[in-house]
């Protein structure tokens, strides 16, 4: 019985190092909102359709919310719809790209088409871009100003007024 407990307790311990260590990570992870501010990285993107997307091309243009996202990805599924409206009420003024990360082409078409995206998407093969923005899951949004640079990181559901910030 004392086994029992004990070995009860140590994986209560464990679990609550591992869920805590989420929340404490300090500065550099993007799991907190701001964790990461100052310019954007060059990035280069292949998108989905063919070609390719550059951060650069739209500095002095518009401010742009980067998107990551799974198709797997329960908060995803439900929050890109609504981004996509974002999108289409706010797409002169912002640019919004979806980066999906590390999943089959094929996949992530069948995901945009069934659920009517219009804003363009990239593929993440390798995690290359998450890397650059310290993006560590899915349904996270950076935030980039008009002058390229890194004003904010929301992981989670983006709200309307967080696409209105970036109109200025």
């Amino acid at each position: 019985m004392k086994t029992k407990i004990l070995i009860a307790g140590f994986f209560s311990l464990i679990v609550l190092l591992l869920v805590g260590g989420r929340f404490f990570e300090g500065s550099g992870g993007a799991a907190s909102e701001g964790a990461f501010a100052g310019p954007a990285p060059s990035t280069e993107m292949t998108s989905l359709q063919g070609g390719t997307i550059s951060l650069a091309d739209y500095q002095g243009e518009k401010p742009v919310i980067l998107d990551f996202f799974a198709t797997w990805c329960p908060n995803c599924r439900r929050d890109m719809p609504k981004l996509n409206k974002f999108y289409e009420k706010y797409k002169d003024d912002v640019e919004v790209i979806g980066v999906n990360l590390r999943e089959n082409p094929d996949i992530v078409q069948e995901f945009i088409s069934s659920r009517n995206i219009t804003f363009p998407i990239v593929l993440d093969p390798f995690g290359r871009a998450a890397q650059d923005f310290r993006v560590q899951y899915t349904n996270t949004h950076v935030l980039i100003n008009k002058e390229g640079n890194i004003v904010r990181i929301i992981p989670g559901d983006i709200r309307e007024s967080d696409v209105t910030s970036l109109i200025q």
